[in-house]
Order: structure tokens, then sequence, then C-alpha cells
């Protein structure tokens, strides 16, 4: 099935719930039906706070997405490297066990990465394809502060 015909799935089947004709549960999380590429990341929160005690990172993606296919073996890599630093954590948004915390953080696209401090805030989040140097940058940032 091609992207297209995919999005353009997705944007029937969330009319249609909307509309009231289906009677199905309702979708946990809103995929972007726009194709997201490594070109176009979206920071969408950035803390200037101090952290303390472990990180957690986050990984919110879809077996079906092609820039989180893109995006596994980088956070593969992360989890190797920063394994003593940092708790890692992948969610699949479809999985019906994934359903509470996507509906928790407002997953709306993917993938979408975000980073929580030890008190279990979030101090960053972001979305889109992003690079290995990117990622790796970003968690440096709070996790060698510890």
């Amino acid at each position: 099935m091609s992207v297209k015909r995919l999005g353009v799935l997705c944007a029937l089947t969330i009319a249609l719930a909307g509309c009231g004709v289906s009677e199905g549960p309702q979708p946990i999380a809103t995929i972007s039906p726009h194709i997201i590429t490594l070109s176009e990341p979206l920071v969408e929160v950035e803390s200037q706070a101090q952290v303390s005690g472990p990180i957690t990172f986050m990984d919110f993606y879809a077996e079906w997405c092609t820039v989180c296919k893109q995006t596994t073996p980088l956070v593969q890599r992360l989890r190797e490297e920063f394994k003593d630093d940092v708790i890692f954590v992948s969610y699949d948004v479809d999985a019906p066990a994934s359903r509470d915390v996507v509906r928790q953080y407002r997953i709306s696209g993917v993938p979408t990465f975000i980073i929580l401090d030890g008190k279990q805030e979030v101090i960053s989040r972001f979305s889109g394809g992003f690079g290995y140097a990117d990622m790796k940058q970003k968690l440096e940032r709070y996790a060698r502060k510890n």
C-alpha cells in the first residue's frame, strides 16, 4: 500500500469516526497523513532546566512508517552508547498495550521522541526524521550532567 493511499485511508477513517458512522473504538492517535522526511525535524519542547537523576528516552514509532524505519537503527546505536546513562523505551503507537502512554503524551505523529528527566517530566520533545548526531547531541545535553 502506498503512503499516499495510507494517508487517504487514515483521513477517511478519522472523518468517518468524527461523523459517528464508525461504531468501532476511537483512534488512539491521529497520525499526520503528510510524509515527514529527514529534512523536516520539529522540536516542540526544549528545557533549559538542570536535570538530576537518570533520564528516559522514549521512542514512538509505527511499523508502517518509513521514517521510523530509518531512525530505528539510530536509536539502537544510542541505546548502545548511552546504556549506562539513559533508560530507553520504545512504543509502537498501533499496539493496544501502548494506548495509554500514547494518549498520555498526546502523540499525533511518528516518529516522536521524548526525553524525560529523573522526575519523569518532559524536558525535550521532537518529531520527524533526525540524524544520529542531532539525537546524540540532545541526549548528551542531559545524560552526561548526572
